[in-house]
């Protein structure tokens, strides 16, 4: 089971990396794949408004044929896409440790909930250090440039 960030949900539908097949990719073949309604709202913002960076940067490099599907993902995702509902994190987004924000705090609760790794594509300290605590992995998956 994997909780992908807003990067890697970009990866996952615009199947950019389909060649290689990481292991995320699979998970969402056998309904292991999940986000967070955070991280879906970021990637989805920057879809909608895409000015460059990380996110939309990528979205504006592909074909008009691959924007549109991804647009389509980001209206309607797909259901191999896990999302948990508030009702269940919050309870245990309010038991986490220490002083972190809701971006933190819905990743690994998230985490928790389905016993899974959250995989992101760029580090944060307050993220590591409130999984350790939770006894929640958290792998860095670099992309191919």
């Amino acid at each position: 089971m994997f909780v992908v960030d807003d990067r890697l949900l970009f990866e996952v539908v615009a199947e950019s990396e389909a060649d290689a097949m990481p292991p995320y990719l699979e998970a969402g073949d056998r309904g292991e794949l999940y986000t967070t309604g955070y991280w879906y709202w970021r990637l989805a913002r920057a879809i909608a408004h895409p000015v460059g960076g990380a996110l939309s940067g990528p979205f504006r490099n592909l074909t008009e044929g691959v924007q549109r599907m991804v647009a389509a993902a980001m209206a309607d995702l797909p259901p191999s896409i896990g999302i948990l509902n508030l009702r269940r994190l919050v309870p245990i987004m309010a038991a986490l440790p220490g002083n972190l924000n809701v971006l933190t705090a819905e990743a690994i609760a998230t985490a928790v909930a389905i016993d899974g790794t959250i995989l992101v594509t760029t580090e944060s300290e307050m993220l590591s250090r409130v999984a350790v605590a939770a006894s929640v992995p958290v792998e860095l998956v670099t992309l191919g440039q």
